[in-house]
Order: structure tokens, then C-alpha cells, then sequence
């Protein structure tokens, strides 16, 4: 599952609508792989930055493209070189441009249900009139909205689909 939505960099984490989004897919232990410059190819960036700034810092020049906080991070942990832009070798280069566009994160967890946007679950539409809202089992009993176990983008998708099966249901209630 894939979303282009932007990313947040907080001081817990990461968040922001692409984060979201695949919350609700994410599985304990699983890595997520972001594409951090996905409108730009860094190593076309990067033979440019050959051209007009030879002798600039890789990491310097990084901070014009991503956060400086994040670049000092990826600096301190030797993820990117310690060297000048025209002293990065082809294989360097190679390798910077898969980090940065596939670069991989394992969360270690969600702040959990207290600070939650995305959930999952709730009542099992198959147990529910799709015409009515109304539970199979127990006449009179209408479940619509976000109780019910439907999961949606973000975009206000969740509004849409509480106001129609409030409409339908309240036909027949």
C-alpha cells in the first residue's frame, strides 16, 4: 500500500497524512519504506550540484532538500559521507539516491488509542442490514458511522460515509 501525502518529522516520531494513512495497514514489526524526495532525483541533484557547487558539503547541501535536523542526524550516524559534493564516488552516489527514495524505518509503536486519529475495527457490517444499518440478530438496533468496522482514507471520507448510513438508517429507524 502506497500513499503521496507529506510526512511529518515531530519531536516523538513521525506523523502527518501519509503517516496516518498507513497506520491503518501497519503491523507491529514491520518496516515502512518512505521515498523522502519523491518529486526529485537526487542523483540528477546531485550531478547538478557537481556543476554549480563542487566544493560544498554533502551534508549543507542536503539541508536546502530535507530538514537540517534530520540531515545532522543521518550525518551523525554515518548514513550520508563526511565529504565535499565533488568527492562522492559513483557507488556513493548509487547508494545516497536508493537511501534517501527507499529509506527504511521499522516504528516501534503508535502512541496508542489515547492520541489515535485512525482506528480499526468496530461492529462487523456483516452482521448489519446494508439497506437499513440495523443488526441481524436484534431488531431495532441501528449501528452507523465510524462504530461500524469500515476503515477509509483521510479527507473526510469517514464524515461522508457516518452522514449517508445515518441517512439510510434514519429512513427506516
Amino acid at each position: 500500500t502506497t500513499f503521496k501525502e507529506n510526512i511529518l518529522f515531530t519531536h516523538r516520531g513521525l506523523s502527518g497524512p501519509a503517516i496516518l494513512q498507513i497506520s491503518s495497514f501497519w503491523r507491529a514489526g514491520q518496516a515502512v519504506t518512505i521515498n523522502l524526495l519523491p518529486e526529485l532525483d537526487l542523483k540528477q541533484q546531485l550531478a547538478d550540484w557537481r556543476e554549480t557547487q563542487p566544493q560544498k558539503s554533502l551534508k549543507n547541501s542536503l539541508t536546502t532538500i530535507l530538514p537540517k535536523r534530520f540531515i545532522e542526524i543521518l550525518h551523525e550516524s554515518n548514513a550520508i559521507p563526511d565529504c565535499n559534493i565533488n568527492q562522492l564516488t559513483h557507488s556513493q552516489i548509487e547508494d545516497l539516491a536508493n537511501y534517501i527514495h527507499a529509506w527504511q524505518i521499522k516504528p516501534n509503536g503508535t502512541e496508542g488509542y489515547r492520541t489515535a486519529e485512525v482506528t480499526l475495527g468496530g461492529v462487523n457490517t456483516d452482521e448489519l442490514s446494508s439497506k437499513t444499518f440495523e443488526a441481524k440478530k436484534s431488531q431495532g438496533l441501528y449501528f452507523i458511522g465510524e462504530v461500524t468496522d469500515v476503515t477509509g482514507w483521510l479527507g473526510g471520507y469517514n464524515f461522508q460515509y457516518a452522514w449517508s448510513c445515518g441517512f439510510a438508517a434514519g429512513q427506516y429507524a
